[in-house]
Formats: C-alpha cells, structure tokens, sequence
C-alpha cells in the first residue's frame, strides 16, 4: 500500500493537525476559564444556601416549662376528683338512720 503525497491529499490532513495543535495549545486557558465558572456557579449555589444554626439551650427550657406546665394541670385535676370523691363521701347514702338529718338539742 502506498500512499500518495499529492498536494491535495496533505492539505486536507492539515485542517486535523492543525485543529489539534490548537487544542493542545489552547487546553491550559481552557481549563482555567472552565474552573473560573465553576467555582463561580459553586460560590453563587454556597450563597443561596441557608446555613443551618445549632440546636440552642432554649428549646430545652421551653419543653422543661411545658412539661411542668403539663404536671401542674395534671395535679391540679387529681385533686379536684380527690375532693369530688371527698364531697360525695361525706353526703348521706341512705335514709336507713332515724337520726339522719335532725338537730338534737340535748344539754350535757
């Protein structure tokens, strides 16, 4: 096989080489340019982010505040049952005694 250096033959394989002689001189200020952007669009994505805050000691004050809140309220309903069951206790269950009900007046 052998291959014919016409003219024409070599003008056409210089569009390739110089095509890549231009790639290879051309791929440092590419490469730069492309970090430029992405570091840009890295920053902007960093700046549209909301930065998350640490949990605080406050939030814990305030459940402890609630839960005493929530123990009082539960105290406070255990003694108004307890003195309903007082009330109802001490109310006369049957009319069995005679003497339920009357004031006696009796000097001693």
């Amino acid at each position: 096989m052998s291959v014919d250096p016409t003219l024409p033959v070599v003008i056409a394989q210089m569009g390739h080489a110089e095509r890549v002689v231009h790639e290879a001189q051309a791929h440092p200020e590419m490469a730069q340019a492309a970090a430029q952007q992405a570091a840009a669009q890295a920053l902007q994505h960093d700046r549209s982010q909301v930065q998350k805050t640490g949990e605080s000691d406050k939030a814990a004050v305030v459940d402890e505040r609630e839960r005493n809140r929530q123990r009082r309220r539960a105290l406070l309903l255990a003694r108004r049952k307890a003195r309903a069951a007082q009330e109802d206790d001490g109310a006369p269950d049957s009319d069995d005694d005679p003497w339920s009900g009357n004031i006696l007046n009796i000097k001693v």
